[in-house]
């Protein structure tokens, strides 16, 4: 299997991407072969695709205003978590880990004051759901931006990894997958890359319950195989400097499948009502007086 990177002028609104990868895939990587996967960050689409706002033109309402008050936060930014989320599930206070010593800004960054400086910005984290998908932030991205400019992905990734596809396969006439990668805290360890929106490729391995070694029905099996792709080419992208923001994989066997990301993930209602189950299994087990102990008390 080969992870190739290509690499890509600064992107505008407006910018025919398709032309612009397809130009990069012919003189870095020889052309797209079918059976290719194209992964290209969010970013890139955001921008090009016209999903970008100015935080000077956003009115907060009295709600985030109230909310920026106690947060400490803009209220602007508030005001967008609010406007692109379908519910805030919780808020990670992420300065308050950094001065109690449970995040150590040593151990994540080479720039201290830099480091700060962006804990200050962003003092807690809104983890939200949005689209059948869990984002931080509502998916809002502050970095590779103007000042007061902020990038946004669309509701539905899918359909656009599907336009993009249909795209190349009427330029090139070859038949690829497309994975749009997003960048995501994995508290409180560091990011990972996931895979957003997909077309062409089956989402996930459909092994639960096969046989193991030993012939017995496995619990598990189930590779998030879009989320591996998408980690996999952001060894080649970076985060900052490379200008690598579309990587072809090619010799990767696959299921072609136009499910989608979105079709294996739950909507907001059936999400809470997978934590309330989750809760109830656990008080249980420890019972609440345990359980508010763990959580209140360490």
């Amino acid at each position: 299997m080969e992870i190739i990177g290509l690499k890509l002028p600064l992107i505008r609104p407006g910018d025919n991407l398709i032309d612009l990868i397809v130009e990069a895939a012919n003189t870095q990587a020889g052309g797209f072969r079918d059976g290719d996967i194209l992964v290209i960050t969010s970013k890139i689409v955001s921008i090009a695709e016209g999903y970008i706002l100015d935080l000077n033109s956003i009115k907060p309402s009295k709600r985030a205003m109230k909310i920026a008050r106690k947060l400490h936060m803009d209220p602007r930014f508030i005001q967008l978590i609010l406007d692109l989320s379908d519910d805030i599930l919780f808020v990670i206070p992420f300065r308050e880990l950094v001065e109690r010593g449970i995040v150590d800004l040593r151990k994540i960054t080479e720039n201290p004051r830099n480091a700060k400086e962006a804990v200050e910005r962003i003092p807690y984290v809104f983890v939200v759901s949005r689209g059948k998908q869990i984002y931080s932030d509502a998916s809002i991205d502050f970095s590779n931006s103007p000042p007061n400019k902020v990038t946004y992905l669309p509701k539905n990734p899918d359909r656009i990894a599907r336009k993009i596809r249909e795209k190349i396969r009427q330029k090139t006439g070859k038949d690829i997958a497309v994975i749009i990668s997003d960048t995501e805290i994995m508290f409180p360890y560091g990011s990972l890359d996931f895979a957003r929106g997909a077309s062409g490729i089956c989402v996930v391995s459909k092994n639960f319950g096969a046989p193991d070694l030993f012939g017995e029905p496995k619990f598990g099996g189930v590779d998030f195989i879009v989320h591996e792709i998408a980690a996999a080419a952001a060894l080649v992208m970076g985060q900052t400097s490379e200008k690598v923001p579309a990587v072809i994989i090619r010799g990767l066997e696959y299921e072609v499948s136009d499910e989608g990301v979105g079709s294996v993930h739950l909507d907001s209602q059936r999400l809470r009502r997978a934590i309330r189950a989750t809760l109830l299994a656990t008080i249980k087990t420890i019972g609440i007086r345990e359980l508010l102990r763990k959580l209140l008390l360490t």
